[in-house]
């Protein structure tokens, strides 16, 4: 399969959107496809070889991080292909370091050779140089293209900030404007639900009060309402209306009127991860759109929030998180003190929750599970046991055994089949009979080479096996225990540690463990 063609068609987030909205459909993945299709149908050396298409739809070529270019690599590299024809070396990518380095390097030492159609470049036409200050032009200019641009989009959105645009996702209660999609209107059917949330809160009620009420009458959750808009199978996703979402709208200033943008931003080009901006770096403008709450409600809706100190950060990699609520599947929520409890949130937003009541304390459920873990930990040591008993089998040895057999009788027949020419050729033995049984001997013989073939499969399959028991024994030894005395809270660490997750009831609980995949008969337990 070294003869394979790669076939590499890759689109930007800029160019999917020029392609789907018919602006310039030269980008578009459909005409790289038939461009690449017309040139193989003109070489005759590059008609027989087969293609393979990878294609990176939506992806920035800034960096060589894209999903179908990497497996294009990896088959390069096991040697299935021979050959990656592009439409333009842009497409391959934009930085120039990166992509003069496969072309000088990584592709001449895998022996790959890289056609670019529009920028008519043929690596074969270079072999020993690397295609001159051309191709390395070629790069800079893409490299350089792709850095003019990202300043030119950011000064673009800066010249929006500064005048008040909108150039972000709408906020709960807003929309985009049909005449210009940079203004913010009113959403209609969103607008007086954020009005009723500053009303109650005014009204003197609680943010927890103001939650159970929405979800009392089947508000849909901002998120809800976003997906409901965006994708009719999310409709029936079960959000409730948290006292978190209710201050995130109480805090949001664009409410008044007023445009806030820069709360965010890019470090560097080709950065992933953005920072937040401090307050004094936003950029707000007054009256950009039409306010939901007047700023004498906004403020005195911000005054009436509690504002309790924040608590240390708890270190990450807590043990303990596994238990959800058993009626309504939320994560439930740790108390802080001396005696530390487990509790469903959901009854402080839904008045007719089944968990309403639902609390345990941690060592409460400690007390039950502890007992359970180790009657898991019996029955795993006794299945790692079985293992290594089943390991012992000897169909290795037996396989080879009959298959050495099987090889000596072949070779016997062999013989045999030389002998009886022999005695043919010597008129020993007339032509019938010599047909005869030579053909008796090729039945036998091929009787044998079925058995010999039989054999081989079952030893991949005894291999296959005992890999399987190889991969369980080691995942076994994680939840085994290395001894009986093992002290208390190194006993409770390894219980968190094979817990996937417990299902918290009134006066019952559920444990899913994380071997239940090895073995389906140590199910989840109920105590």
């Amino acid at each position: 399969m070294r003869d394979a063609i790669a076939m590499y068609l890759r689109t930007s987030l800029e160019d999917y959107g020029k392609a789907h909205r018919l602006l310039d459909q030269s980008f578009s993945i459909t005409n790289q496809k038939k461009l690449i299709q017309n040139y193989l149908a003109e070489h005759e050396d590059l008609t027989g070889s087969e293609a393979i298409e990878y294609i990176d739809d939506g992806f920035s070529g800034t960096n060589t991080n894209r999903p179908r270019f990497q497996d294009m690599l990896r088959d390069i590299e096991a040697g299935c292909v021979g050959t990656v024809i592009v439409k333009d070396l842009s497409r391959l990518g934009r930085s120039y370091l990166e992509i003069g380095d496969f072309l000088e390097r990584v592709f001449p030492m895998a022996g790959t050779r890289v056609i670019a159609i529009n920028d008519g470049y043929d690596s074969a036409d270079f072999i020993g140089t690397t295609g001159g200050i051309d191709v390395a032009f070629r790069n800079f200019i893409y490299d350089s293209y792709s850095k003019d641009l990202s300043t030119k989009v950011r000064s673009a959105m800066k010249v929006r900030i500064e005048k008040g645009k909108f150039i972000s996702h709408p906020p709960y209660g807003y929309m985009k404007s049909p005449e210009d999609k940079h203004h913010l209107i009113p959403d209609p059917e969103t607008a007086p639900i954020v009005q009723e949330i500053f009303r109650m809160v005014l009204d003197g009620r609680t943010t927890s009060q103001v939650a159970a009420h929405l979800n009392g009458q089947g508000v849909l959750t901002p998120l809800q309402y976003k997906q409901h808009k965006l994708k009719a199978a999310c409709q029936n996703r079960e959000l409730l209306w948290t006292h978190i979402m209710v201050v995130n709208i109480l805090h949001n200033y664009k409410y008044t009127g007023a445009m806030v943008n820069h709360t965010r931003e890019s470090r560097h080009l080709r950065d992933k991860n953005q920072r937040r901006t401090s307050p004094e770096e936003w950029i707000i403008v007054e009256n950009a759109h039409e306010p939901l709450v007047s700023k004498e409600w906004f403020e005195k809706a911000a005054g009436m929030l509690r504002h309790p100190q924040k608590s240390r950060r708890r270190p990450s990699g807590r043990t303990d998180a596994v238990f959800y609520c058993g009626r309504c599947g939320r994560k439930l929520r740790r108390t802080s003190g001396t005696n530390t409890c487990f509790v469903c949130d959901t009854a402080s937003y839904q008045e007719d929750a089944a968990c309403r009541g639902l609390r345990w304390g941690k060592s409460d459920l400690e007390k039950v599970l502890i007992p359970v873990y180790r009657v898991q930990v019996d029955l795993l040591g006794k299945k790692a046991a079985e293992l290594k008993e089943e390991k012992k089998t000897h169909c290795s040895s037996d396989c080879a055994q009959r298959m050495a057999q099987i090889e000596r009788r072949l070779d016997g027949i062999d013989r045999k089949k030389m002998q009886l020419f022999e005695s043919y050729h010597d008129g020993k033995l007339e032509l019938t009979a010599y047909m005869e049984q030579k053909a008796d001997l090729t039945r036998q013989a091929e009787q044998l080479r079925a058995d010999r073939a039989g054999l081989e499969a079952e030893y991949h399959r005894w291999l296959e096996i005992q890999e399987q028991r190889e991969a369980d024994e080691a995942r076994l030894s994680e939840y085994l225990l290395p001894n009986a005395q093992i002290p208390a809270e190194r006993l409770l660490a390894r219980m968190y540690e094979a817990i996937d997750r417990v299902s918290v009831f009134e006066k019952s609980i559920e444990v899913r463990w994380k071997f239940e995949d090895i073995f389906a008969d140590v199910g989840a337990v109920k105590s």
